[in-house]
């Protein structure tokens, strides 16, 4: 009995010992108000820019992942090891035929597959001419793994067996081959003349722009059925009509390397402007089937990808187990199909290296920036401590005078530092809060300095820079905060310790 009893004694002489030295750290922090309200201000700064700026960095990462993903690759892509090797010259020799039984597979296995024949070309307009990616696709098959197709800023999508082409926004505007948004008096007379066939239409164009001396611009109000009547007569009027002139390289059984020059008559249809600026530039998409025969580019039923998503995967989901190349093999296996040894899976990320090589570098650089903010920021904890001590030099003598040990005086002031930073970090952890919802519900709009990159920035992304939510990080960064203020009380307060107790109650 007596054990416990000593036992229970000693314990609450510990709690009662705990507490009056927590209860010096709040009276200590009240005598010094200002530096304490100082120092709170510079952790909380730096733990909301944290917050925010780990925020923003962390939306425009899995943005442009999606974006990737439901834009421009799908989550993997089957492709000859030979056009892999040499997928950025874009080797279109290097394809290959019999796709269809490949596509029907994995359909079976539950994924959508969409082929695809890429290659360069020259797109020739009226105005000028274009250095062009295009895409030969199946559009049905096509709509059911990248969702481009949805975002037409003028017209339709191409349809099969017509030499018909999307053309991405930046390439569409670079051609004049867009509705104008913006024309000199000449150029609407011009425009008029060329597309209006009657008083009326004529009248209709006219009525879609506003003057503003010395131009006319598109009305911003204008419906989209207006939009879509005034795209059809462009179209209508040979205005975008085009010319593809293209070199057909041709792999001989001997491994010779054949070209054969091909000029091909299309007209633009529609004009694509999606999330993803790749989809958006110098970029076309075309039916594949007109590309067979001899007046496309004598594929012969050949094409140098498919494109590869888990049936009615979501757009905001990024590919999953599941997608992976090894789940995607072993399913064509279940379902009784192995792919030629010629032929492989490729995840969507061996396609975007360069991307996300470049997206670590900007995340690792602005973390250096707030690290450093940081640093400034404990550097001031550190600096208010150590002025605290040195003015309390007598005081803390006549403490050790009475009895206290360094330890409790290096815990004293660790606790007085770390509700410092506590405090600090739990408003820092708001206001990161509050600044971060217009950035997840709204973001920013840098379309005009899209337009000025030409639509690169780097990211998958075309303007809107969004953030998205990190309670990781939110947490974290107080707790961080929290820790640092108090181990940065340690030094200071170990170097007041150094001094003899005969010496600190004699300091002035």
């Amino acid at each position: 009995m007596r054990p416990a009893r000593l036992e229970r004694e000693a314990k609450s002489s510990r709690h009662a010992f705990l507490k009056e030295i927590v209860s010096i750290a709040f009276r200590n922090l009240s005598r010094h108000r200002v530096k304490t309200v100082i120092t709170t201000i510079g952790v909380a700064v730096s733990v909301a820019l944290y917050i925010f700026m780990d925020a923003w960095l962390l939306g425009m990462n899995l943005d442009s992942r999606r974006n990737i993903v439901s834009y421009e690759i799908g989550a993997a892509k089957i492709q000859s090891q030979a056009y892999f090797e040499k997928k950025e010259d874009l080797p279109m020799y290097e394809s290959f035929s019999n796709w269809k039984p490949i596509a029907r597979a994995l359909e079976s296995a539950g994924y959508a597959a969409a082929p695809r024949m890429t290659f360069t070309g020259t797109l020739y307009s009226r105005s000028g001419s274009a250095p062009i990616v295009f895409h030969g696709v199946d559009p049905e098959r096509e709509r059911r793994v990248l969702r481009y197709m949805n975002y037409l800023e003028a017209g339709r999508f191409p349809k099969e067996g017509t030499y018909e082409i999307a053309l991405g926004l930046l390439a569409a505007e670079k051609l004049k081959l867009d509705i104008p948004r913006k024309l000199t008096e000449e150029e609407l007379t011009r425009l008029v003349e060329e597309t209006a066939r009657t008083p009326e239409e004529e009248a209709f164009i006219r009525g879609l722009y506003a003057r503003q001396e010395p131009v006319f611009f598109l009305r911003q109000d204008v419906p989209r059925t207006e939009l879509d009547r005034f795209w059809d007569l462009l179209v209508a009027s040979g205005r975008n009509d085009a010319r593809i002139s293209t070199v057909i390289d041709i792999k001989e059984e001997s491994g010779k390397i054949r070209h054969v020059y091909q000029v091909m008559e299309a007209k633009v249809v529609g004009i694509v402007n999606s999330p993803n600026p790749k989809t958006n530039g110098n970029v076309a998409f075309m039916p594949l089937d007109v590309l067979s025969g001899e007046e496309g580019l004598l594929l012969e039923d050949q094409v140098t990808e498919i494109l590869v998503r888990a049936a009615g995967a979501k757009d905001s989901d990024l590919p999953g187990p599941k997608e992976s190349p090894e789940a995607i093999e072993e399913a064509l296996r279940r379902v009784g199909f192995s792919l030629p040894s010629s032929l492989r899976v490729y995840g969507w990320e061996e396609y975007v290296k360069d991307y996300i090589v470049a997206a670590r570098g900007d995340n690792v650089t602005t973390r250096v920036m707030i690290l450093l903010l940081f640093i400034l920021s404990f550097l001031g904890i550190a600096n208010t401590m150590l002025m605290a001590i040195l003015e309390r030099t007598k005081e803390i003598g006549m403490m050790r005078a009475l009895g206290m040990t360094d330890g409790e005086l290096v815990l004293s002031f660790m606790i007085e530092a770390g509700m410092i930073g506590l405090m600090g970090g739990i408003v820092g952890m708001i206001l990161g809060s509050l600044a971060n919802i217009p950035m997840v519900n709204h973001g920013i709009d840098y379309s005009a300095m899209a337009k000025q990159l030409s639509g690169d920035f780097g990211y998958r992304i075309t303007a809107l820079f969004r953030s998205a939510w990190n309670p990781g990080t939110i947490i974290g960064s107080g707790i961080v905060a929290t820790l640092i203020s108090a181990l940065l009380s340690v030094p200071p307060t170990l170097r007041a310790l150094k001094m003899p107790v005969t010496e600190s109650l004699r300091f002035e």
